[in-house]
């Protein structure tokens, strides 16, 4: 973690006052969450390796018993937030009676993941989240502020689609039950490539068959609207084609744009 001096300050005050003006532009309601979140939220299994990294915090007064203790449970109740997504879950079940919809969510703060940072980088960092239903207007906003911010650099729009993911795994043969599993490895990819999430699927127990099948698929994916519309046609027998039309006509509307 790190002092930031009062010239950087200005320079990160400046980016984020653009991005925020340019979000609420879009009809975006700036929203807060606590740096603090109960352990059993954060470790939902939905946090993949982040979920590894987490500040604990022991229980407070009376409710720690040390001696008595027999896990890390009976001493622990707290974390610190890893990112903006778990925390924004939570807050809309907690308070969704009482905004809009759809709720329209600009966050903005410090996360924490207790690793060995690289030079450069560090365990306490600024996230900014912008989340609704509508992607194609997010994605709109998202992309405006970074023109605003570097006007003169080029960037790539990245869209994930889970229900995409988890047809390409049932295509392959991989188990229902196993797929966040899967799923947690295949993040890893842009760190260990193709090879390395095809070994640790293989360490893991999965059949070589379903991770030949699936690495394949994988490698001759395109990355244009054809090439989704192209591998919803070969998964039709594992997912509505209506998914993958979705994500191709969200494409086809940012590249007119």
């Amino acid at each position: 973690m790190r002092d930031i001096l009062p010239a950087e300050m200005q320079v990160r005050e400046y980016v984020m006052n653009r991005i925020k003006e340019t979000y609420r532009s879009f009809g975006f309601t700036q929203m807060e969450t606590p740096c603090v979140e109960h352990i059993e939220n954060l470790t939902s299994k939905q946090g993949g390796d982040n979920e590894k990294l987490i500040f604990k915090i022991l229980k407070r007064g009376e409710k720690l018993n040390v001696e008595a203790a027999q896990t890390e449970a009976d001493v622990v109740d707290g974390g610190l937030r890893y990112d903006l997504t778990l925390p924004l879950s939570r807050y809309y079940s907690n308070n969704g009676a009482q905004l809009p919809s759809p709720f329209k969510a600009l966050q903005m703060g410090s996360v924490w993941r207790a690793d060995r940072p690289q030079r450069g980088r560090f365990r306490q960092f600024t996230q900014c989240d912008i989340d609704i239903l509508g992607e194609i207007e997010l994605i709109l906003a998202t992309t405006t502020a970074l023109g605003k911010i570097c006007p003169d650099n080029a960037f790539t729009v990245r869209i994930n689609d889970r229900e995409i993911l988890k047809g390409m795994a049932l295509y392959c043969g991989f188990p229902e039950d196993g797929l966040d599993q899967v799923f947690i490895t295949l993040d890893k990819m842009d760190k260990i490539g193709l090879d390395g999430v095809s070994a640790e699927l293989l360490e893991l127990g999965y059949e070589a068959e379903s991770v030949e099948k699936y690495t394949g698929l994988l490698a001759e994916l395109g990355d244009d609207a054809a090439a989704v519309r192209s591998l919803g046609e070969k998964l039709s027998q594992v997912l509505p084609v209506t998914v993958t039309e979705n994500l191709a006509s969200i494409m086809d509307t940012v590249t007119e744009v």
